[in-house]
């Protein structure tokens, strides 16, 4: 019989001090209120009910009635209810669902009737002996007999098309989440158990946890067929009850259940209740005790999760059958059972192919190898990597202060700290949070930073921006912030994060470049006076639940997204063709297409600038592996200030080679006006060609594997072939998502206005469509595409990007010549803009790849560098800003050159895993103060394979030319040396020798 002598996950301390809270507060009485309430629903239908609705393997699960043709009454149009859209309810109807977008039952068969008609002496389902007479449409006779009739395999329709209600049922709404009896049942009656010590609920959780017991050894999802059936198991067909990527978080209801109502198991009620169930059903357990009960649950539950991780039935994202191993092991508690699965866990290893399992739980290779220094895992999307912490973090609460297995501390280690801070760089305009590839919807107020990881953070670790963020999250007040319910005096974090408060003033995001991730945000404007803003880049990952999409921009202004990604797709699967031609394609970002190709794989691309100063924000990237036959594939992108509530930017995407380059841009939900076009409609197909239909493939590879250009996504084409230069795009945006509380797409004066100048070959304008089971999604995107075709091409497509409100407060944009001596440059070396603002301000912005030659600007200005702005009114200078560069002013101005730029050479670094980490470097004399490079960036020159680019917090010189740059908590280790023996070491993204430069600002102004 079992050594399990103790509750290991909810300890006695935890549990006492749940059940303190709930009766001294507030937010925790609400809790097990909220638990009770469900709990005593789900008990109202009686202990026979519960343990009966627990079916077994026979019956198929499947998370989707028919993604291709959605409803059988109404198709595509049940996608504006959401991916999973039909409705049940398993207490007062069972076996049905509901059609939200007709109204129509489904199955129209009482297969209740016919599924207790096969139950066999042991309680299992059996199809050969089930009443086929039963199989009768009596929801709606006049359809015919065998019309909506599901005998629990689906239901073949006259097309031949086939729907799998019972399927659905049996997956949404008897095992699987909130929705489902079992598991929100068994959730229910955890917590109203654990935060009242009723026994009624650890009895009637005990009874359906020890018929899940009787039955999950059997279970085994690849029984039936994949295409058919439907399940979240990343193409593996392995899973047990559900695919086997969900499958992971059904588990852990399971293991932290039988935890809960570990105390509880002697109750003499529920030995009697169970011991009569084994002696009517035949059941090998006689359940004649709470050790046989126990034994049934950790035979058939708990001891069947290590195998299952194993053999890859139990298998997520990074983190998930990790945490569900952890949690198995702990509440195992028995050796050497729980080292030898816990040492499997921390074990190097992965997902290994025919047959699929998984080698180890890889934990402490992960988080080396694959998180990032900026502390985001390798699914590019943010949801995604989400995941990582969370799951990442049970495991890491389960392991914290466990005696079994002592030394397991992950919150010791800076990686999985790291994850802490990975997101809320990500937040943009406090509302919403980036949402590259596949996370959230097109264009909605998101934000991923969860309030109890901060003050969790805050509490472990105390760095005041925790507490700033918790703060912020809290709507900037320490009321009600607390920590979780099972911690003694939750309260007191929050006089804690008061003072942090008072000392350090809350949250104040500036402009930020995460250059292990990929991202930079440039960011302006005042919480208190609603102006926030801010243009965004996004270079990193682009595959997984990544998008095509490096040097995709973006714009937040006025409360709004104004050029939205589409987020989410329809189904993240290999069936969904508008994921794979389309959402995830360059095309539908705001990018550069070469040659009519998605762009091919990269993990992050390579910055070259950042600068955050008053007046001007700057990034600048290079990504080198998008294209192969790309020699530059580079975008510049500054936001400028025009007042407190206005900026604007300026945009130079540069792309050498290719005969083909499509920039693609698009704002938000909204009508559209042009200047300097004349536009032809294109009465028929799409932007692919007239010839072509929506959604049929022309170009590339067949299935998701497609690579072509994603052109037959574009609906509604207007073309002109003979674009003016200048050329605008001006979008009036609709409020989508009801920011402004008029109305979910009601009109409003925000504007995004995009200029484009110089030559193509032909601009359009054409629709794209967002995922449409995203409720509250937009119908249609307008998209703007610049087309140049030619041989070899050298494109600069120079823009102007205005956000506005109201009325412009721009008047005039315009391309000035830019000469070397008295030569005009005519190639794509340097461009230089005017633009001529409402108020009489000039500005001009220029910019070269040749940091070493003078240039004329307008006759008016000499520059020599990388990036500049001199503006002024009435003739007199506002500000000069000057970035990587030693001259910019009038031609007359007798000023000394400056310093453009720092260099030098790596003399040593941090190798360790290290929350601190330095640069011992030797500069080159150069007469800089060392406290002007905190802020500034070090550009390291590495292998490429990843960037080396880092962020400096503070500089010291510690001798002759020899400096020591402090860069925080971002590490230089890339990798471990080798994954199979951790202790050869790491591998670094930089070495001792190394080059590197620090490009320098100066401003006036």
């Amino acid at each position: 019989m079992n050594l399990k002598t103790r509750a290991t996950y909810y300890t006695t301390d935890k549990v006492n001090a749940a059940r303190q809270n709930v009766l001294k507060y507030d937010w925790a009485k609400s809790l097990r209120e909220a638990a009770e309430k469900a709990a005593n629903r789900y008990l109202s239908k009686g202990l026979d009910f519960l343990w009966e609705s627990v079916p077994a393997q026979t019956l198929p699960r499947s998370y989707g009635v028919n993604q291709v043709l959605g409803s059988p009454i109404t198709g595509r149009e049940i996608d504006r209810y959401g991916n999973y859209p039909y409705k049940a309810d398993p207490l007062d109807r069972t076996w049905k669902i509901v059609d939200p977008s007709s109204g129509y039952t489904f199955p129209t068969n009482d297969f209740g009737t016919y599924y207790r008609s096969g139950l066999d002496q042991n309680g299992i389902f059996r199809t050969d002996l089930a009443d086929r007479s039963l199989l009768v449409n009596t929801e709606y006779p006049e359809k015919g007999p065998t019309w909506g009739v599901d005998d629990g395999f689906g239901w073949v329709d006259d097309k031949g098309d086939i729907y799998t209600f019972i399927a659905y049922y049996n997956h949404w709404f008897l095992w699987y989440g909130k929705s489902g009896l079992i598991e929100g049942a068994l959730t229910a009656f955890r917590d109203a158990y654990l935060y009242t010590g009723n026994l009624k609920y650890a009895r009637a959780g005990t009874a359906m946890l020890d018929r899940v017991a009787d039955l999950y050894p059997d279970m085994d999802i690849s029984a039936y067929d994949r295409s058919v059936f439907l399940n979240s198991d990343g193409r593996k067909n392995t899973g047990k009850i559900i695919g086997s990527i969900w499958e992971t978080s059904l588990v852990k209801t399971f293991i932290s259940s039988f935890d809960a109502f570990f105390p509880a198991m002697d109750d003499p009620d529920i030995v009697q209740y169970l011991e009569e169930k084994s002696r009517k059903y035949g059941l090998a357990n006689p359940k004649s005790g709470g050790a046989y009960i126990r034994g049934n649950i950790e035979k058939g539950i708990i001891r069947q999760i290590y195998p299952a991780v194993q053999a890859a039935q139990i298998c997520g994202n990074d983190g998930m059958h990790q945490s569900a191993l952890v949690m198995a092991a702990v509440v195992y508690d028995t050796l050497p059972d729980t080292k030898e699965w816990l040492d499997f866990v921390f074990q190097t290893g992965g997902l290994a192919r025919n047959p699929f399992r998984v080698t180890g739980g890889n934990v402490l290779n992960s988080l080396v190898s694959d998180v990032d220094r900026d502390g985001s895992g390798n699914e590019a999307s943010p949801g995604y990597n989400g995941i990582w912490l969370s799951h990442h973090q049970l495991s890491a609460d389960i392991l914290d202060g466990y005696d079994l297995y002592p030394g397991s501390d992950l919150y010791k280690n800076a990686k999985f700290r790291k994850m802490f801070s990975a997101f809320y760089p990500l937040l943009l305009s406090e509302t919403f949070t980036l949402n590259a590839g596949d996370t959230a919807a097109t264009g909605n107020p998101y934000i991923q930073v969860s309030l109890s990881d901060m003050v969790k953070a805050f509490n472990k670790f105390g760095d005041p921006i925790f507490a700033q963020l918790a703060y912020f999250l809290n709507h900037n007040r320490t009321e009600n912030l607390h920590l979780d319910v099972f911690s003694y005096d939750p309260e007191r974090i929050a006089d804690r994060i008061g003072g942090v408060i008072a000392e350090y003033g809350p949250l104040d995001m500036k402009s930020n470049n995460m250059t292990g991730y990929g991202f930079a945000a440039l960011r302006d404007g005042v919480t208190s006076q609603h102006t926030l803003r801010d243009f965004w880049m996004y270079y990193g990952r682009n595959t997984g639940h990544g998008h095509r999409d490096t040097l995709n921009l973006g714009v937040h202004a006025f409360g709004f997204d104004l050029s939205p990604d589409l987020g989410y797709p329809e189904f993240a699967d290999i069936f969904d063709m508008h994921r794979a031609h389309w959402v995830i394609n360059t095309i539908s970002h705001n990018t550069v297409v070469v040659d009519k190709g998605k762009q091919e794989a990269q993990w992050v691309a390579e910055p070259r600038h950042f600068d955050d100063t008053r007046h001007v924000k700057l990034i600048d990237v290079e990504a080198p592996k998008v294209y192969s036959q790309t020699e530059l594939y580079k975008r510049t992108t500054a936001m400028i200030r025009v007042d407190e509530a206005n900026s604007y930017a300026v945009d130079l995407f540069r792309v050498k080679g290719g005969n083909d380059h499509h920039f693609s841009f698009h704002g938000a939900e909204g009508t559209v006006e042009t200047e300097g076009l004349r536009l032809v409609k294109q009465p028929t197909g799409t932007y692919a060609g007239p010839d072509v239909v929506y959604g049929q493939r022309v170009d590339g590879s067949e299935g998701p594997a497609y690579n072509g250009s994603g052109f037959h996504y574009l609906i509604n084409v207007s073309r002109d072939k003979c674009a003016g230069d200048p050329f605008s795009m001006d979008w009036n945006v609709k409020d989508t998502w009801n920011v402004y509380g008029n109305g979910a797409g009601s009109d409003t004066e925000a504007h995004l206005r995009i200029t484009m100048l110089g030559e193509v070959s032909e601009v359009a304008l054409a629709d794209g469509v967002p995922p449409q089971n995203k409720p509250g999604n937009p119908k249609l995107l307008r998209y703007m595409i610049a087309h140049r075709e030619g041989t070899n091409l050298d494109s600069l497509f120079t823009s102007v990007i205005e956000p506005y409100k109201g009325k412009r407060f721009i008047v005039s944009i315009e391309e000035v010549a830019v000469k070397a001596g008295e030569a005009l440059i005519a190639g794509n070396e340097a461009r230089a803009v005017k633009v001529t603002l409402a108020d009489g301000r000039i500005d001009y912005i220029v910019n070269s790849l040749e940091t070493e030659i003078e240039y004329k600007v307008d006759d008016k200005l000499m520059f020599k560098g990388f990036f500049g702005v001199y503006s002024e009114k009435d003739g007199q200078p506002v500000f000069t800003y000057l970035h990587d560069g030693s001259i910019l002013g009038p031609i007359d101005a007798t000023a000394a050159p400056a310093v453009g730029s720092l260099e030098g050479s790596i003399e040593s670094f941090t190798e360790a895993l290290s929350l601190n980490n330095e640069l011992i470097v030797v500069l080159e004399p150069h007469g800089i103060d060392p406290s002007e490079l905190a802020g500034k960036t070090a550009f390291v020159e590495n292998d490429g394979i990843r960037n080396a680019a880092y962020p400096i917090i503070g500089a010291t010189l510690i001798g002759a030319n020899r400096f020591r740059l402090d860069v925080g908590d971002v590490t230089f280790i890339r990798s471990f040396a080798d994954p199979s023996d951790l202790g050869k070491g790491y591998v670094y993204d930089i070495a001792a020798g190394a080059r590197f430069r620090i490009p320098l600002t100066h401003c006036k102004g």
